[in-house]
């Protein structure tokens, strides 16, 4: 399992949980898709983490206005952390966490996870490796979109990918990524009719292919140049021709 591709785009498995094995001595909660899963620990008889035994949980920013923004999504065998102490929520901005679909989660509250660690070093170190994968998770939606124009951020974006990924014997890069358009338009903060225009430029001159579960790039070393080359990047899609005519894209 490539934990960079969990990271990069928001809702690839990751691997099963070592919590799996200690699943019956949570609570079993059944949630309907929509239902929020997780509130506010607090202290430590609230319940704190969630294994996911079935189903899917998305996390998310909701405002009052019920605009909401998608963090990170985790699936089946996945564990997730409840809010602590109110830090995610100021003012009307509201951290979320709801059934993406009817789930099943087994919970643990804050005192029965910290003596589930204290006993297994491996549980531990599971805990940790969730942890800093939704901290790396948050902190590279970040950087892959602040002070960036919608181009910047889509080559930016699949240069990472490719960066973490390794090419087939031609060269072109099988990117795992089952997201739509749509989902990469709401990954990178990009309008999605921007999106669409920026990968049928890039589909167009056979630099990448997008279907149901990859993204292939048959291009990279152009599409760092794309990216390098500031003079010629453009900040929005009526310049994506100027990027055209100033390479010589090979078929």
């Amino acid at each position: 399992m490539n934990n960079f591709n969990s990271i990069l785009t928001t809702n690839h498995p990751q691997r099963e949980s070592k919590f799996a094995e200690y699943a019956h001595l949570g609570q079993t909660h059944k949630f309907f898709e929509g239902e929020t899963i997780a509130k506010c620990c607090k202290s430590d008889d609230d319940l704190y983490l969630y294994y996911i035994i079935s189903g899917s949980i998305r996390v998310r920013y909701q405002r009052s206005d019920d605009t909401s923004i998608e963090l990170f999504y985790r699936d089946k065998g996945n564990i997730l952390q409840a809010e602590y102490i109110q830090f995610g929520s100021i003012c009307n901005d509201k951290l979320k966490m709801l059934a993406k679909q009817n789930t099943v989660v087994s919970a643990f509250s804050k005192k029965q996870l910290f003596e589930l660690l204290q006993n297994d070093k491996e549980l531990f170190d599971e805990f940790l490796y969730t942890i800093h994968l939704t901290y790396a998770t948050l902190g590279h939606r970040i950087i892959n979109t602040a002070l960036l124009s919608s181009s910047e951020k889509i080559l930016n974006w699949l240069g990472k990918l490719c960066s973490v990924n390794e090419p087939d014997k031609q060269g072109y890069y099988k990117l795992p990524c089952e997201l739509t358009q749509q989902q990469i338009a709401d990954l990178l903060f990009i309008h999605v009719t921007t999106c669409n225009k920026l990968f049928s430029f890039l589909e167009r001159d056979n630099l990448v292919k997008k279907t149901k579960k990859h993204i292939l790039v048959y291009d990279w070393q152009t599409l760092q140049e794309f990216l390098e080359d500031e003079k010629i990047l453009c900040s929005d899609t009526k310049n994506l021709k100027k990027m055209k005519k100033h390479y010589v894209i090979k078929p």
